[in-house]
């Protein structure tokens, strides 16, 4: 039997919660995780057995783990790459501050892997599409 981390039963959680149909669910775990989603029955036992607070202590528990290690290789990364992107930026006249938000993301990019990378990003642009249609929608009222 194939288990699932807990953000995508979390993510089934929140999206029970929203209303949403387990057709629906399935899909949205295809597209947002790339990966094949878990039966209905297997998400119904989520739903009546899962508490959602407790997996988000759970989610909390592990990125606190693997915290560490990613400190320590941003302190490296850091001292021996951005710094030098950022020298030679300058030195050739371009804004230092896009140079350091490329770096930043390519940062971000290899430590994701490109297709997590890309989920990131699109997840990230539909959810800021959605807040600035609702901020303009709430300037206009």
């Amino acid at each position: 039997m194939e288990r699932f981390k807990t953000d995508v039963k979390l993510f089934v959680l929140n999206e029970r919660r929203e209303g949403k149909g387990w057709k629906a669910i399935k899909e949205r775990i295809r597209l947002k995780f790339g990966i094949q989603p878990p039966t209905t029955r297997a998400m119904q036992k989520w739903e009546q057995n899962l508490d959602a607070e407790a997996l988000k202590a759970e989610l909390v528990k592990d990125i606190k783990g693997q915290m560490p290690g990613i400190v320590d290789e941003a302190r490296v990364r850091f001292a021996q790459e951005l710094l030098p992107t950022l020298w030679k930026a300058r030195d050739a006249g371009q804004d230092m501050e896009v140079a350091g938000w490329k770096w930043f993301l390519h940062f971000i990019d290899q430590r994701l892997g490109s297709e997590a990378f890309e989920r990131l990003i699109n997840d990230y642009m539909s959810e800021r599409g959605d807040a600035a249609g609702q901020v303009a929608q709430e300037s206009r009222t």
